[in-house]
């Protein structure tokens, strides 16, 4: 039994010797890391988009110049209001700014912050009262336009927008700074001012908008 017992403890030893250790990891440290990484990936997009941006500008410069060759002054108005219609061509202008934004208040509810929804409400009330050009933080607004949210993040264009949200509209400031403070037009808006909720209209007599530089959503259709 002695023997017995000797054999079983050596092999009970064995067995923990062998078992294989685990470190304990800072459930923090993960989060941090992803949080990290999210920012990176967000200022790659911004400095890829500024690029594009300026590729692209130089491109326009280079396809008007050889336009304006081969057009009579007439086909060059058109051209020119065809691509103002389209968001292609950087406009100025007066009209209004709309400022909307989260409440600054500590305690943070479901009507005191600003939803895609919102944003969509107000382009389409600016463009049923006249707007001609739309932008939201220097997203130029076109009719392919998709504004949507993923879980806390609102993608105007695919591309990430940030609080505050400012909406630039140019066009008959009157008519658009009438409509948006109308306080039986956009009631939910109007409402939510008293959780807080940031939602401010002013005119403005020269507004900058800049041209839509993302990627046209196209449907090919087959026979």
């Amino acid at each position: 039994m002695a023997v017995i017992g000797i054999i079983l403890g050596i092999f009970i030893m064995a067995q923990i010797k062998t078992l294989p250790t685990r470190n304990v990891v800072n459930p923090v440290r993960p989060i941090v890391s992803l949080k990290e990484t999210r920012e990176i990936l967000y200022k790659e997009q911004s400095d890829s988009k500024k690029e594009l941006d300026s590729i692209q500008t130089k491109i326009d410069e280079q396809q008007g110049l050889e336009n304006e060759k081969s057009l009579s002054s007439n086909d060059l108005q058109i051209l020119k209001y065809k691509k103002a219609q389209a968001g292609l061509t950087r406009l100025s202008g007066p009209g209004i700014v709309i400022t909307l934004d989260d409440s600054k208040e500590s305690s943070t509810l479901v009507d005191s912050i600003v939803h895609a929804a919102d944003l969509r409400d107000v382009v389409n009330l600016l463009w049923g009262s006249g707007a001609e050009a739309i932008a939201i933080n220097d997203e130029r607004i076109i009719s392919s336009t998709a504004i949507d949210c993923i879980v806390n993040t609102i993608l105007i264009n695919n591309t990430r927008i940030s609080n505050p949200f400012i909406v630039k509209a140019i066009g008959d400031g009157s008519e658009m700074y009438n409509r948006v403070s109308n306080k039986n037009i956009l009631s939910d808006l109007h409402n939510r001012k008293s959780n807080g909720l940031v939602f401010k209209v002013e005119k403005n007599n020269q507004i900058i908008l800049s041209a839509f530089t993302g990627v046209f959503n196209t449907i090919n259709q087959s026979e």
